[in-house]
């Protein structure tokens, strides 16, 4: 609700003299939020408010003088220059009569505007509307992408609608925020925002129905979230990857381990290749052999995560920009470079003798057996 204007009479003895009286609604937490600065500054509301006003106006428009304002002076476009650092007090035309005076000012919404920038920034909480509006596509004057991060401290744990998009980009944007650098985000993460955020929405259904309602909630915003990120790749992982670059980052490493493993599938798979020379080590022929199964396991599970990525992503594999080092390849495409080169790796597997290639399958995990055995 806007803000009303009412002319008073205050106390002459007051040392700062007060004849507009401002009226504007809020919620329950801004109030408790006034009540806790008034606490702290030691004074009024009222004293606080105009305290915030002073030191907001002066940093927004140095020493202008409010009088220039008070007397239609000053345009809106002129504030938003001297705001922004593109002129000066000095430089601004107090002879003409501005095209918008901020008295004939009617903004467009009653919402402060918020910034990519702000929403990934701690700061005070936001209330669903902008943040609902934030998180709408740009064409509908929102901020929506890939990279779109909001901090958990702008949004209250009761904030959230029954409204599947916006309430799901808004916790995909929470999520982002809790990334590794690498840009991945565990699912037990993804699970403790719905459980933080959403589990109000339940309020609706009878008492004994409550445990289902809540079941039934995880289900939907969990799938609703993940739908907009990106599984990871790998068979041993629960998580996903931020947005698409993040994607495609990993695949390009999972081209790099398939040429790597091709590469090294002569030298590794045969004992007497790998073992380094006598005078090398000191070690006994039978420790030189179980660290030689070590680097076949670490190999295999190498093997096991670029198939893995392949057979999950070989539609974007195939239309992506992705850079591999194999001569003649023509139209190859960066699938077919990845299958390719695992099929090199795996064909030298199949020369194995029979017991090693035994052992190996014991040491792996199940996701990588099944993985390199295509069960």
């Amino acid at each position: 609700m806007p803000a009303t204007t009412q002319t008073t009479q205050q106390s002459q003895t007051d040392p700062r003299r007060k004849d507009v009286q401002k009226t504007f609604w809020t919620d329950n937490s801004g109030d408790t939020k006034l009540d806790a600065l008034a606490a702290l500054n030691d004074c009024s509301q009222g004293a606080l408010v105009r305290t915030l006003v002073d030191e907001a106006f002066t940093e927004a428009f140095d020493d202008l003088d409010p009088a220039h304002i008070e007397h239609g002076r000053v345009s809106v476009e002129d504030l938003q220059s001297l705001a922004n650092n593109e002129i000066t007090v000095e430089e601004l035309d107090l002879e003409s009569d501005p095209d918008t005076s901020v008295a004939e000012f009617e903004p467009d919404s009653y919402y402060l505007t918020v910034t990519p920038e702000d929403l990934a920034e701690p700061g005070p909480e936001l209330d669903w509307e902008t943040l609902r509006d934030a998180v709408k596509n740009p064409e509908d004057g929102g901020y929506w992408n890939d990279d779109l991060e909001i901090h958990e401290s702008r949004v209250s744990e009761d904030t959230l609608k029954a409204s599947h998009r916006p309430a799901a980009r808004i916790l995909t944007g929470l999520a982002r925020s809790k990334a590794y650098e690498n840009g991945v985000v565990p699912r037990e993460t993804i699970d403790d925002l719905v459980d933080t955020y959403c589990l109000h929405l339940t309020n609706r259904v009878a008492d004994t129905e409550q445990e289902r309602g809540e079941e039934h909630i995880r289900e939907t915003y969990t799938n609703l979230v993940t739908d907009q990120l990106y599984e990871n790749p790998s068979p041993t992982a629960n998580s996903y990857y931020c947005s698409k670059e993040h994607l495609q980052t990993r695949l390009q490493t999972e081209l790099d381990t398939a040429q790597s493993v091709a590469e090294r599938a002569d030298t590794v798979t045969d004992f007497d290749a790998w073992k380094p020379a006598s005078a090398d080590t000191d070690a006994s022929d039978d420790e030189l052999r179980d660290d030689w199964y070590h680097d076949l396991v670490r190999w295999l599970d190498d093997i096991a995560r670029a198939k893995h990525a392949g057979r999950a992503y070989v539609t974007e594999l195939r239309r992506g920009d992705y850079e591999f080092d194999q001569d003649d390849c023509g139209e190859t495409t960066a699938f077919d470079a990845l299958h390719d080169y695992l099929h090199d790796a795996l064909a030298a597997v199949d020369d194995l003798p029979a017991d090693v290639t035994a052992d190996l399958i014991n040491r792996l995990d199940d996701e990588f057996v099944a993985v390199i055995t295509n069960e």
